[in-house]
């Protein structure tokens, strides 16, 4: 994982994106090819789009298909030689993840909006069909190989480790330049994210921080200051909702972590010492800190031009109330259109029935009571913690796009539930490991037919 992040940093700060897509293409190949655990598709999953940097797209189309051809080599070996995963009855997430995508497909029907069928698709393949695949590639070929709450944990903090080391560079060359990043006019775009979307990323990263705190005291301080940083990188991305949203995390946070702690007198010590160093900061840096949110929040929402857009989404919503005004729909303006094809609304409940009408609701509606019913239906840490930035994530996403945003929001939680499903056919001992490339080279034909069938 650390690799993945160190090197996606470096590509990234490079701003050689073509050189990126062929790096990551071929570490996908060879991890396809000599892995057959699913599981480990997670980390690569969420670094490699933070490769991106901002105004990139220098060559032809052609040539970014061929730097990613070997990754697709990768994943066909795959296919081909590893022996899968049943998918059993605790694969209850997956009617609902096809239902939305059967929501999207026929999103628009009868609507005379103006809409890009081109667009639509494009949307309906990022938004739903690229996760599904996601999920069902970990469901088909995760492994009981490791505890899947810690990996999936780590994962997170290495990858908030990327974001936020990509934050502060963009603040130092910012302030380098005499730009005052303080200021509220200042909106730093990383490229594979704006200042609305890695403060979103990274609530699900501090939450499993907290994660890491409540295993072990040892954890704590390290933990505390990784928070820190990530949230001093929330704090002059300047986006109201992500800081609203992103204290309740924190809350949430230091809540589930003292429950699960609150007999251990050495975690109530560090606790202490981490309430005082929070005191000296806010004397030396109260000023500057208040500074910084007041310039966050001087104009509220009413600059955001949100309530617009919501009164747009519901009238396509009464236009054509069973399926919408479509995912391709251009809206009224089209400088908001998204580069996945989707008009944004800014809201997960307007989205819905702006683009899919009653359809859509349904499905969102089974999607969210079968994701929370896999995430809470077992209690335990890992699961508790994912909960904790979910409340930062779906909450901001009521107000944003996040919902919406397949890469990187949708593909990490249908990975997480994946895991989640994976551990419940674990407990029942349903999993069967697969063979490795050694034991399939020295099978020889006729057990290999024998696997094969």
């Amino acid at each position: 994982m650390v690799f993945l992040a160190a090197a996606a940093y470096l590509l990234w700060y490079y701003e050689d994106l073509l050189a990126a897509i062929a790096v990551f293409a071929a570490i996908a190949c060879l991890g396809l090819i000599l892995v057959r655990d699913g599981v480990s598709i997670l980390p690569f999953v969420t670094i490699a789009p933070c490769v991106v940097h901002i105004d990139e797209m220098p060559g032809e189309l052609w040539q970014y298909v061929l730097a990613a051809l070997p990754a697709a080599i990768g994943l066909m070996v795959h296919i081909a030689v590893y022996r899968r995963n049943k998918l059993d009855k605790s694969s209850f997430n997956l009617l609902p993840m096809a239902a939305l995508v059967a929501a999207m497909l026929l999103s628009g029907a009868f609507s005379s909006a103006l809409r890009d069928a081109t667009k639509g698709f494009t949307a309906t393949l990022y938004v739903g069909v690229l996760p599904l695949m996601l999920y069902l590639f970990i469901k088909l070929y995760g492994e009981d190989k490791c505890a899947f709450g810690d990996y999936a944990a780590s994962s997170m903090v290495v990858w908030g480790m990327l974001i936020a080391a990509q934050a502060l560079t963009l603040y130092v060359r910012a302030a380098a330049e005499g730009i005052d990043i303080g200021s509220n006019n200042y909106a730093p775009e990383l490229g594979w994210a704006n200042s609305n979307v890695f403060p979103t990323a990274l609530m699900v990263c501090m939450a499993f921080n907290f994660y890491f705190m409540h295993k072990s005291v040892k954890n704590l301080l390290p933990m505390v200051a990784l928070t820190a940083l990530e949230f001093v990188c929330t704090l002059y991305a300047h986006s109201r909702g992500a800081m609203i949203f992103t204290v309740i995390v924190l809350i949430a946070g230091t809540a589930a972590v003292t429950v699960y702690n609150r007999k251990n007198p050495l975690y109530w010590t560090v606790f202490a010492v981490v309430l005082a160093g929070l005191a000296v900061t806010l004397t030396f840096f109260g000023e500057r800190l208040g500074q910084i949110l007041g310039n966050t929040f001087e104009d509220k929402l009413q600059t955001s031009s949100r309530d617009a857009l919501y009164l747009e989404a519901l009238d396509k919503f009464l236009q054509n109330p069973l399926f919408g005004a479509g995912m391709g729909y251009l809206g009224y303006n089209s400088v908001l259109q998204m580069a996945s094809g989707i008009y944004p609304f800014h809201s997960t409940v307007f989205q819905t029935l702006g683009s899919m009408g009653l359809l859509g609701v349904a499905a969102m509606i089974w999607l969210y009571i079968s994701r929370y019913y896999t995430v809470l239906s077992v209690r335990r840490a890992w699961h508790i913690f994912f909960f904790v930035g979910m409340l930062g994530v779906e909450g901001y996403a009521i107000i944003d796009t996040a919902t919406f945003e397949g890469l990187p929001f949708m593909t990490t939680i249908y990975m997480f539930i994946a895991l989640m499903e994976l551990e419940r056919q674990t407990d029942k001992g349903q999993i069967k490991l697969g063979c490795t490339l050694k034991e399939l080279a020295a099978s020889g034909s006729k057990i290999w037919k024998k696997k094969r069938a």
